[in-house]
């Protein structure tokens, strides 16, 4: 998404007020000035329409890419292929498919900008037949020639005569009108996103997220850090407790993670280089070689290796093949008619290294993606569901509210003990048969699921743990203990990563050798200081490939035995609490918690686990109030002091007058006219295009300080700093005149001429903005249509620096995000401008109705079909942007007072003093409605009440019976109703029959045309393209792809097919998608949404869903293409006889035929299981 630049360019003088009052320049401005200043922006906003027209269903990738690389329950149907097809969507798609496929954020940001339309379009209906009449009939130009008032100024109130004073009562009923319009407006919004929100979270499929139930408390008391404490205190909820995570500080852990992740990505990037580069040498030797000698046998061409399965080594999930016979025997008898879920690239210590039925599709998805897949690299199925609760004790203290978290053994501690420890016991659900798995053996007492999890060891199935096997005692309850903030033990003593003997790679010469010399391989320079990035030519040069596998054999033997270890690392003062019922959390979230101040608080209910910002969790109460306080010092010094670093970019575009100003500057004087020119005109607006793309990443840095818990509610952060920087330096900045240091100055010495102020200049700067609000419109709106951004990306600058598989993969499925805090901002500063202006200058609410109307069908376009979705607020930030909009009528208030105070007689009297009065007073009303209107919706706007908890379970039941009569009624795809499932199944076969005849006879009639022709001499007649391969430059593909397109044209002729026609059509299309191009079914048949997935599916995911980052981290995949020379299989061969700890694999990856590195599939570490929202 593109942004506006949000501040005027800077005038050529070092001034810190160098950039203010530029809007006062506008006064006065002629409407044939006016029209021409725009005319530029319109006809380049008319051309980037035209081109996205154009381009359209050419690049879907950059314009409709949430049609196929999101999962099915959140795409957008393609739009169709007229030209005008696009428009269609927009006004079509309904607010609860929009809601389900995008989120609530960007539903009320689009709902934003249509109250904002509503309001200007109504304010211009009411304001504009009354106030330009009355403003530019018998104005100052009639009264006073000799002071003429110019341009669009005669239809502002600038023009009304000292004759007319009368006429101020229109515009102060007219302010009252516009103030009253919003209050409503404000009131009838908050009341419908009330009503919405908690309709979408008292909906079935979001209750059943982890999310929904969870509270995060912070700020715990150190006597409180228990299991047993914190179930104690928050049982007396409803429905009681079901999970309780104790947070760790792994900060050590996570380091390692991320410096194991940036050596894989770099070990990926030297063994691909690697491989091309020997490739290249390899053929080009072989083009010398047939120049010198042209008899000898023609170089033979480049085969695509991406189509093969290709090896794999170090996978923790890989079966053993001494298991695989017996794993084969189990499916057969345990077969089902969901296929078992794979588990791709899932590590040891992820607390689910086994899952018996798991998500269903993920396998069907791999096979229609890589036909003949049957192995099970990178795929883990637990077969093994005998598993039976473990008995539960008589003794002890038991939860008797309803909470399912477990029993607990009593501690026999003293009051000062429990300070220091946590029971190690094991829990058990009362309620509920706990899920299959094996029990926890790691000792995460603080991390209690619904049942315990399995070890970080991947065991085989058929190799059961003994607590499986032998009977808990008592003893075996109580036995561990884990101390809560004792010291971290010593130095952890780890395993051999690798084998010393194959570490200089001398076993056996490696097939690279035949290519390339030593000075061939990568090499990189060590960084001289461990947290700076390496410098060429400084530190220790080392070979890549080498040093990058030592290190990650290092780091995940570490990083694997201390996720079974999390014991050793000290406890964060805050946890995360899961309760039975969706109205405890928010019960628990709204109670007072502790008898101290500023204990156990604050709370936090929709907290997504992906969104957490873990290194914030252990901040204190009062260090969050310390760096709270900071932070907003820093950020209004960032607002005030903004003028500095523009003023100097500024300076730069007068370089040639400062040479010869400043002495030490003459040196530029000799420079060539050319070269002053390219550093006046471009470095000033570069400049200044820097500067303001850093400021979003300065405001989320200081929230990030700031103690904020996640990424969501950083977004509000920024929201709010972001808009005072704007409101202050893109509209109050940019139209006083005497500059924000003098006006800070005056107002500090004398604060009762704000007023006075506002109302001197913001009159004169109205033209200015008429102007601003429609190159915005024009600027931001076509540029976000046109994807300028996203095209140089995707068509430039990827096929440069994207060199590897992954990198390839991963541009190809990373769709655009939005950034909320940034955004809101943008359009809430420009409707307080109309605002302000709504009364003084009338005319700028047709500017406010053309900008919101752009903004509105070009964001509902992109918001459709461009950009992802991950985090949602669940529309928190709508509330907050109509909050802002309070500034803006205050600011007209002001003015307006300003104004009516500043209306004199010839005897310098103040005329218009009822008036002033009068709109003072409806300002201090317009700030009690406000205070009153939030302490009204304030707590609605973030908890539910508990009068909708009864609704809300009676929909649970329902839902889940749909669910299951759904899942019933299709058990077979496309069953049809009444249709006996033998019947079923059997049409599905003659069709996957009749499909293989037809193709196959196709091929054999291109075949014997081909044959006929060549005997004759001709050039064969049929253009078959390799079925092995697929390229976007093939016309074969192209044509098929555009007849089944035609065929699928919702606007072509109806025509009558039977049921097996239709069937087989829309087999075939997805047949072709799944062949031609991977990513097109890569989210095919998997269940992004909770509930797709059966009880056990969701609580085994559940039970890992809020354990840090660095827990969960699964061993990567170095991913490398595959080669015809065998370099790839070697490097897979040195690697794995170099170290068991390295996962490295080349399937369905490799180099085609132009030895470009192509994918097939996703990578072999790509899980399933991170696509669920929880």
């Amino acid at each position: 998404m593109s942004t506006p630049t949000g501040t005027p360019s800077a005038t050529p003088s070092f001034n810190p007020n160098a950039d203010t009052g530029s809007a006062q320049k506008s006064e006065g401005v002629s409407l044939e000035s006016f029209l021409a200043s725009l005319s530029v922006a319109a006809i380049v906003f008319g051309v980037e329409v035209v081109v996205f027209i154009l381009i359209r269903k050419r690049m879907a990738r950059i314009y409709e890419p949430r049609s196929y690389l999101v999962p099915e329950k959140r795409r957008t149907p393609a739009a169709g292929s007229g030209l005008l097809a696009w428009i269609k969507p927009i006004f079509a798609t309904s607010s609860s498919d929009f809601i389900a496929k995008s989120g609530l954020d960007a539903y009320f940001f689009l709902r934003y900008l249509l109250m904002l339309l509503k309001i200007f379009g109504i304010l211009a209906v009411v304001i504009l037949p009354v106030l330009v009449p009355i403003n530019f009939v018998g104005g100052k130009n009639d009264s006073n020639p000799e002071h003429p008032v110019q341009g669009l100024d005669r239809y502002a109130w600038s023009n009304v005569s000292d004759d007319n004073t009368d006429r101020y009562w229109a515009h102060l009923w007219l302010a009252i009108f516009t103030i009253l319009l919003c209050c409503y407006m404000f009131y009838r919004e908050l009341r419908g996103y009330i009503r919405l929100r908690q309709a979408y979270l008292t909906s079935p499929q979001h209750r059943l997220r982890a999310s929904a139930t969870t509270v995060l408390v912070t700020s715990i008391p150190r006597k409180w850090l228990s299991i047993e404490k914190l179930l104690g205190l928050y049982d007396v909820f409803p429905g009681g407790v079901r999970n309780i995570w104790i947070n760790r500080d792994f900060e050590e852990l996570a380091t390692k993670v991320e410096e194991r992740d940036k050596l894989a990505r770099q070990l990926e990037r030297a063994e691909t280089d690697l491989i091309k580069l020997a490739k290249k040498k390899h053929m080009k030797n072989l083009r010398k070689l047939a120049k010198k000698n042209p008899d000898a046998e023609k170089a033979p061409a480049n085969r695509d290796m991406s189509t093969e399965g290709g090896m794999s080594s170090g996978n923790p999930n890989q079966i053993p093949e001494k298991y695989q016979k017996e794993e084969h025997q189990q499916h057969q008898k345990k077969k089902s008619v969901f296929s078992p879920i794979p588990l791709v690239g899932d590590v040891v210590g992820d607390g689910i290294n086994k899952i018996e039925s798991g998500i269903k599709g993920v396998g069907k998805m791999v096979k229609s993606i890589v036909p003949g897949n049957h192995q099970t690299h990178g795929f883990v199925a637990d077969l093994d569901d005998r598993h039976e609760p473990r008995p539960g004790s008589n003794g002890g203290y038991r939860p008797n509210r309803g909470s399912t978290l477990g029993d607990i053994e009593p501690s026999h501690k003293t009051d000062d003990e429990h300070e220091n420890t946590v029971n190690q016991g094991s829990y058990e659900r009362t309620q509920k048969k706990p899920w299959a798995g094996k029990s926890n053996t790691t000792g995460k007492d603080d991390e209690r699921p619904l049942a315990s999890t399995s070890t970080t060891t991947a065991a085989h199935p058929s190799q059961p743990s003994s607590s499986q096997n032998s009977p808990r005692t008592p003893f075996d309850r109580i036995a561990p203990v884990l101390h809560i903030f004792k010291d971290k033990v010593g130095p952890t003593e780890y395993p051999p990563a690798y084998d010393p003997e194959f570490e200089n790679d001398n076993y056996g010469e490696p097939v690279w050798k035949k290519y390339l010399t030593e000075k061939d391989r990568p090499t990189h320079n060590l960084p001289v200081i461990p947290w700076l990035p390496g410098l060429p030519f400084i530190g220790q040069k080392v070979d890549t490939i080498h040093y990058c596998r030592k290190e990650i054999a290092r780091l995940n033997v570490e990083i694997e035995q201390d996720q079974t270890e999390p014991e050793k690392y000290p406890l964060m003062n805050s946890a995360f609490i899961q309760f039975n019922n969706q109205v405890a959390a928010h019960m628990a979230c709204q109670s007072l918690n502790h008898h101290i101040p500023e204990q156990m608080g604050p709370r936090y209910v929709e907290v997504n686990p992906n969104d957490i910002i873990w290194e914030n969790m252990r901040i204190k109460w009062w260090e969050r109030y310390v760096r709270k306080m900071l932070i907003t010092s820093a950020c209004a010094g960032l607002i005030i002091g903004w003028a500095f670093p523009v003023a100097f970019v500024g300076l730069v575009s007068q370089v040639s007058y400062l040479s010869t100003t400043v002495p030490f500057l003459h040196f530029v004087r000799d420079l060539p006219d050319w070269f002053l020119g390219l550093i006046s005109g471009v470095l000033p607006p570069l400049g200044l295009a820097i500067l303001m793309a850093l400021l979003p990443i300065i405001l989320r840095l200081f929230a990030r300080v700031q103690g904020l818990h996640t990424g969501m509610s950083i977004e509000l952060a920024v929201q709010g700093m972001y808009f005072a920087f704007l409101f202050v330096q893109v509209f109050l900045v940019v139209s006083i005149s005497s500059g924000i240091t003098a006006t800070i100055k005056r107002l500090t010495d004398n604060p009762t001429i704000a007023a006075q102020l506002l109302a001197e200049n913001l009159p004169k700067a109205s033209n200015f903005f008429f102007s601003y609000l429609l190159l915005q419109a024009f600027a931001q709106s076509g540029g976000a249509l046109l994807q300028i951004g996203g095209l140089v990306v995707y068509y430039l600058l990827a096929p440069i620096f994207d060199v590897t598989a992954r990198q390839k993969w991963f541009r190809q499925v990373n769709l655009p995000e939005m950034k909320w805090g940034t955004f809101f901002p943008i359009y809430t500063n420009l409707a307080c401008i109309g605002l302000v202006y709504s009364v003084i200058s009338p005319l700028i609410l047709i500017f406010n109705i053309i900008t919101f109307g752009l903004f509105w069908i070009v964001y509902r376009y992109n918001l459709l079909f461009v950009t992802n979705f991950k985090f949602d607020t669940g529309g928190l930030l709508f509330p907050r942007a109509i909050n802002q909009l309070f500034t803006g009528l205050y600011v007209m208030e002001i003015c307006l007072v300003g104004l009516f105070f500043l209306v004199r007689d010839e005897n310098d009297r103040v005329i218009a003093f009822p008036q002033g009065i009068i709109m003072a007073i409806v300002g201090f009303l317009t700030l009690l409605y406000q205070r009153a209107l939030n302490k009204a919706f304030g707590p609605l706007f973030t908890y539910l009440p508990i009068t909708l908890e009864d609704d809300a379970v009676e929909r649970d039941r329902l839902f889940a019976q749909e669910h299951y009569e759904r899942k019933r009624l299709t058990l077979v795809e496309n069953e049809r109703e009444g249709e006996d499932i033998n019947a079923s199944l059997e049409r599905r076969e003659d069709m996957e029959h009749a499909e293989d005849r037809r193709q196959r006879a196709i091929e054999l009639e291109e075949i014997a045309e081909d044959r006929e022709a060549k005997k004759n001499g001709k050039r064969p007649l049929s253009k078959r393209a390799d079925k092995s391969r697929w390229s976007a430059a093939d016309p074969t593909t192209r044509d098929r792809l555009l007849n089944f397109s035609k065929k699928m044209n919702p606007f072509a002729p109806l025509e009558s097919k039977t049921q097996e026609q239709r069937d087989l059509e829309a087999q075939e299309v997805a047949n072709m998608r799944r062949a031609n191009r991977a990513e097109f079914a890569l989210f095919d048949d998997i269940p992004d949404e909770i509930e797709d997935l059966d009880v056990d599916e969701r609580d085994r995911l559940v039970a890992r869903a809020f354990q840090h980052s660095a827990m969960r981290a699964k061993r990567p995949v170095i991913w490398i293409p595959r080669d015809d020379l065998g370099i790839s299989d070697d490097e897979i061969y040195r690697t794995r006889k170099f170290s068991k700890h390295i996962w490295i694999s080349n399937e369905y990856a490799g180099l085609d035929d132009k030895m470009r590195v192509v994918y097939r599939r996703s990578p072999p570490d790509f899980d399933a299981r991170d696509l669920v929202e929880l």
